[in-house]
């Protein structure tokens, strides 16, 4: 990363109540929707630039305009428990990749206070025309404005 990196980008998440299962702890199908809920935060929606909170530049406002991104793949590993007792925990986001069409995101979820990591993962998205439906390539300049938010790959167990 570069001096001027600002990888990786974090964000606040709420545990709600209804995330839990029989068992008390978060519920693994609800870890995806975190981590499209932190996505969505950290960098906003590419047709929705305003959905990035308004203390940070919006990062896929970077993209030209009708544009849209679709999740073509995830990898998830649970790491520790995520037990609910109404805390707040952190995500950590940064693209690992910046493909010719794509872009890979990494994150890890974590405790807030004591840093214990209770999911790493990977989310890889194409980058669409909005008119077309089909992938478009990265401009040389969307690449220039992502590159500060490139750090390194995710490592999986």
């Amino acid at each position: 990363m570069t001096a001027e990196s600002r990888a990786p980008v974090t964000v606040p998440l709420q545990l709600r109540w209804a995330d839990t299962d029989v068992y008390g702890h978060v519920n693994n199908v609800t870890h995806a929707r975190y981590l499209e809920e932190a996505r969505i935060r950290a960098f906003g929606l590419p047709d929705h630039p305003m959905t990035a909170p308004p203390d940070q530049p919006p990062i896929f406002a970077c993209l030209e305009p009708k544009t849209f991104t679709m999740t073509v793949a995830q990898r998830l590993e649970y790491v520790n428990e995520l037990a609910y007792h109404g805390q707040t925990i952190l995500a950590d986001l940064w693209l690992s990749r910046i493909g010719s069409s794509s872009l890979d995101i990494g994150c890890r979820l974590y405790h807030q206070v004591s840093a214990l990591t209770y999911l790493r993962a990977q989310v890889t998205l194409v980058v669409c025309d909005l008119t077309s439906r089909r992938p478009r390539p990265l401009s040389v300049a969307e690449t220039r404005a992502l590159a500060p938010y490139l750090g390194e790959p995710v490592s999986f167990r």
